[in-house]
């Protein structure tokens, strides 16, 4: 019997050890799976880092939010030959890949309300721009804090 669980034992760490995991303070998890590199690196944008923006020539009511992730792992080799992709966190354990439309609920004037947001994202070399129009921007109501999880493949 002991002759079977060290070759199985041998066999279960080289199987675990063809994956690479790394977390820096970024919370950036690199894997290496089936010869690609992957990047998921994990966002919170808390509500007060929204920066609200305006369309030129619009209404008070017309316009987006906007956050600024920093991600170092979008070179440009990965933007001629990788993929990038952002999803969004509904809640634990749920995520949903952006562009993405939803109908929200909120309170207003101690009034029910429902909105509508729409969340999507550009990137560039070293970051990505994500966006948040919604329904309610005459209200001055940002979009809370939200959570993202970046994907960078090369």
């Amino acid at each position: 019997m002991k002759r079977f669980l060290i070759p199985l034992a041998a066999v279960l760490l080289m199987a675990t050890g063809c994956t690479k995991e790394y977390v820096t303070k970024q919370y950036v998890t690199q894997q290496v799976m089936g010869g690609m590199d992957m990047s998921l690196i994990d966002f919170e944008v808390k509500n007060e880092n929204w920066t609200q923006r305006f369309i030129e020539n619009g209404n008070d009511d017309e316009g987006y939010f906007e956050a600024i992730l920093q991600v170092p792992e979008i070179t440009d080799e990965v933007i001629q030959k990788g993929l990038v992709l952002v999803y969004e966190r509904l809640e634990e354990g749920i995520w949903t890949p952006l562009p993405a439309q939803r109908t929200e609920r909120t309170t207003v004037d101690d009034k029910p309300f429902n909105y509508t947001t729409f969340t999507d994202f550009e990137y560039q070399k070293g970051q990505v721009n994500v966006y948040v129009t919604t329904t309610d921007l005459y209200a001055g109501m940002k979009p809370g804090t939200k959570n993202f999880r970046v994907a960078v493949q090369l």
